[in-house]
């Protein structure tokens, strides 16, 4: 049987802290002691990580911790942006195969380190791999490619973030507490997992096609200069105020390049990173290619919450009136407050949805997901995991 449970604590003192998120969630999985914990904290309780994985351990009884520091943390309906934070999750099964695990130094290995976590994954069917990488020390793909390496594995996660104060982030597996490394679990046994995504960004042209590139520079859009298509698009005030802009509107790739489309659910959002309207160039965040499809995207809370109304709804269908065991929810720092104006909006929509059910996660630098058969980094979007028994 699996039993979990959710709890939230915004008290500054991290032990604390630490504390009442974890007898929350003990009580209300039921248990007296947890197979894991998972726990994410905001930069405010960074300085004593130490002090809230022993609290973790006091009250939970396990040594299997793991965790994140976030730009913000939620758990149940709540979530918290701006201020001091720890969300936790307790659960206990004796049907699940569960291996934490933190690996360091990330950066320059991020390929080892993902064949190193292929390798770790429980040998039944269709496990599930829950990391959690340094935003500020991964190159993606080769980490992508590492773990993917052997065949495809499911992975869901975030970037570990913090609140712009530190410089750095921070990744806790037991008692270590590490940064420059991958923190999470690998999950076997007899569960389901159902992965949804909602994007933060919706297309605002049709599919366009790249005609001219250099590396990652865009010259040319269906035989036209880039920066003169990008800026039929960007009219009035944002076409006045390019770097207002460029906080709005971005490229839409395709997720699969074999398959070339921007449809809805086939592209990924990455940020324009530079403009030179003199010689007609956008610059991206990504390596295009001649003859790929592209699309512009528009960030709007609206259109933000109907997408994330349709990605509940989907949900909601699958499970036919059934409440998952637990949730994990990636949330990007660029939505929550940021893109809406108010708090508690993505767990509201959950929750209204899909009924009360322990739910944590993070407001991360990037979020992770599968889509189709490859894992993905995905920018200003929210990935959710429910995880129910078999």
């Amino acid at each position: 049987m699996l039993r979990a449970g959710a709890g939230l604590s915004g008290n500054p003192a991290t032990e604390r802290a630490a504390e009442e998120a974890a007898l929350l969630a003990m009580a209300h999985a039921r248990i007296d002691r947890a197979d894991l914990v998972v726990t994410f904290f905001t930069a405010d309780h960074a300085a004593a990580v130490d002090q809230l994985a022993a609290a973790l351990r006091r009250v939970a009884r396990t040594d299997n911790i793991v965790g994140s520091s976030g730009a913000g943390v939620l758990a149940g309906e709540n979530e918290i942006e701006a201020r001091a934070g720890i969300a936790v999750l307790a659960l206990a099964s004796d049907a699940l195969a569960i291996r934490p695990f933190l690996h360091r130094p990330l950066r320059g290995r991020e390929g080892l380190v993902g064949a190193e976590l292929a390798r770790m994954m429980p040998p039944e069917e269709d496990p599930l791999l829950v990391a959690f990488p340094d935003s500020y020390n991964m190159e993606p793909r080769a980490f992508f490619h590492g773990v993917e390496e052997g065949g495809f594995v499911r992975m869901v996660g975030a970037g570990s973030a913090e609140n712009g104060t530190l410089g750095k982030t921070f990744q806790l597996c037991g008692d270590t507490a590490a940064t420059n490394a991958v923190a999470g679990f690998a999950l076997g046994g007899a569960f389901s997992a159902a992965i949804d995504i909602t994007q933060g960004c919706q297309p605002i042209t049709a599919p366009l096609t790249i005609t001219k590139t250099d590396g990652n520079l865009i010259l040319e859009i269906d035989h036209r200069p880039a920066f003169e298509v990008f800026a039929s698009v960007v009219k009035g005030p944002l076409l006045e105020n390019l770097g207002r802009a460029l906080a709005y509107i971005f490229v839409g790739v395709p997720a699969d390049r074999r398959k070339n489309e921007v449809a809805p659910g086939e592209y990924l959002v990455r940020n324009i990173i530079g403009l030179d309207p003199a010689r007609g160039i956008l610059a991206v965040a990504e390596e295009i290619f001649e003859g790929e499809r592209i699309c512009f995207t528009l960030r709007d809370g609206e259109r933000a919450r109907e997408d994330l109304e349709q990605m509940v709804e989907r949900q909601a269908a699958r499970l036919g009136g059934k409440t998952p065991a637990f949730g994990l929810y990636f949330n990007c720092c660029a939505r929550g407050r940021a893109l809406y104006g108010l708090e508690n909006i993505d767990t509201a929509y959950i929750h209204r949805a899909l009924g009360d059910f322990p739910l944590v996660g993070l407001f991360g630098g990037f979020e992770i997901g599968p889509l189709g058969r490859k894992n993905h980094l995905f920018a200003y979007t929210g990935v959710l995991a429910l995880i129910g028994e078999k």
